[in-house]
């Protein structure tokens, strides 16, 4: 065999990184819908080789785009090529990176290890003593040594109980660490959020370190502003248990987590909306009704404009 040839498992290999590609030239195209998105999440299902070639790519062209002029690229070579920036190579837009109003799936949403449909959820054990759910349409990796996670978007639940060592949750802006502890985790492309329900943990935020005990909840905004509050945590985690429970909550901290539970997403039109406080207890078997109650409760005007999207004010 010369240095030239394949072998037939390389071949195969070469042909998923490449089919991997189209879906991310598909997913980049800037016309990408919610069924394109469900689409390549069943390619990705397919067998831990199809995830690892779409995973080896998005991390290739994270932050780079073939220009729409280009030809598509044929193989391995050509398309990192392409991404490494050769000709009519562009730098992805805020659109790509981060799709307006979060209608579809950021890159690293979709090159998450972990990632759980609308309405759906997952039990993982990524070490000794920890148990960690993650709620509907969330996005998370566990490390190699499995003892940390990240938490890309969305929530989950993370319970350390007497671990061989501490286990570590990062966000985009907090990382956590606890040795014995229950806490909730809420990645939100305005903010992140950590409520400690049991024993005490530790958050690192721009190189502070706060220590939280029960009932207690850090909260910090896309600006990286840092909001600490007491608060009851089982009313934070209870949409383990079927529930969404807001007592005096922003409107648009609201919408993020109602977002999680149903298709498509509301968006609220003036940003000073979302400042608005709101009271109130939402069913997650019944969220269809929630847009109902919102309107209801604060005396505002929803329109919906297909997709699942809805637009509230």
């Amino acid at each position: 065999m010369t240095k030239t040839e394949m072998t037939p498992s390389a071949k195969d290999n070469d042909s998923l990184l490449e089919e991997a590609a189209d879906w991310l030239v598909r997913l980049m195209s800037g016309g990408a819908t919610q069924t394109d998105v469900d689409a390549l999440g069943e390619w990705r299902a397919q067998s831990p080789a199809h995830d690892a070639a779409f995973r080896e790519v998005a991390g290739v062209s994270a932050y780079a785009q073939a220009g729409s002029t280009t030809t598509r690229p044929t193989n391995r070579r050509a398309f990192i090529s392409a991404c490494a920036g050769g000709a009519g190579v562009l730098l992805v837009g805020a659109s790509v990176l981060r799709p307006p109003f979060n209608l579809w799936p950021s890159f690293d949403e979709l090159s998450a290890e972990h990632r759980t449909p609308v309405g759906g959820r997952l039990d993982l054990h990524p070490a000794r003593g920890v148990e960690v759910q993650l709620a509907s349409r969330t996005a998370a990796s566990v490390s190699r040594s499995g003892s940390g996670l990240r938490l890309v978007s969305g929530e989950a639940f993370v319970g350390v109980h007497e671990a061989v060592r501490a286990f570590q949750v990062d966000t985009r802006q907090v990382r956590i660490e606890a040795l014995d502890a229950d806490f909730n985790v809420q990645a939100f492309p305005s903010r992140d959020r950590v409520t400690c329900a049991r024993g005490q943990m530790t958050c690192v935020i721009q190189s502070r370190a706060y220590h939280l005990k029960q009932d207690e909840d850090i909260t910090v905004e896309a600006d990286g502003q840092v909001r600490l509050s007491r608060i009851e945590a089982a009313k934070v985690a209870a949409w383990r248990t079927g529930r969404l429970i807001f007592e005096g909550v922003a409107l648009s901290e609201v919408v993020d987590q109602i977002n999680l539970y149903r298709p498509g997403r509301i968006i609220l039109r003036d940003p000073e909306l979302g400042r608005t406080p709101l009271n109130a207890v939402f069913h997650i078997a019944q969220i269809d009704n929630a847009v109902v109650q919102i309107e209801q409760l604060l005396n505002l005007k929803a329109r919906a404009v297909g997709g699942g999207v809805v637009i509230i004010g």
